[in-house]
């Protein structure tokens, strides 16, 4: 997983966190629709995967309910295949056991970059 270049915004009263690279620009934005809250997958002009935010964040990552000031921690990294993308992800806070999971979604590049 990639270290170091991943930024984490969490909004305790909307409960929304967004983990995206450092640096990145979104060109759009692709709605996944979930039964614990939407995920969104932000893509930058390069074609690539540069964010994913979490809607109703602490059904995924339960220590977000009791948060305080803690610093939350993360890693992203993206695997493409033909016509899919992987995202792994990772988030966790001092003194809480990591979670760590990962999503599949359609991934055309081609489209990416036209759109």
């Amino acid at each position: 997983m990639e270290k170091n270049n991943i930024k984490i915004d969490y909004d305790k009263e909307e409960d929304m966190l967004h983990l995206s690279k450092r640096e990145s620009n979104v060109k759009f934005s692709f709605d996944i629709d979930l039964p614990n809250g939407d995920i969104i997958l932000d893509f930058g002009f390069n074609g690539q995967i540069v964010g994913l935010e979490f809607f109703n964040a602490s059904n995924y990552f339960p220590f977000l309910k009791n948060i305080k000031n803690q610093k939350i921690k993360g890693k992203m990294s993206v695997q493409y295949g033909l016509n899919w993308a992987q995202v792994f992800y990772e988030v966790h806070i001092p003194g809480k056991k990591p979670i760590s999971n990962s999503l599949i979604s359609p991934y055309n590049r081609e489209l990416v970059m036209k759109h």
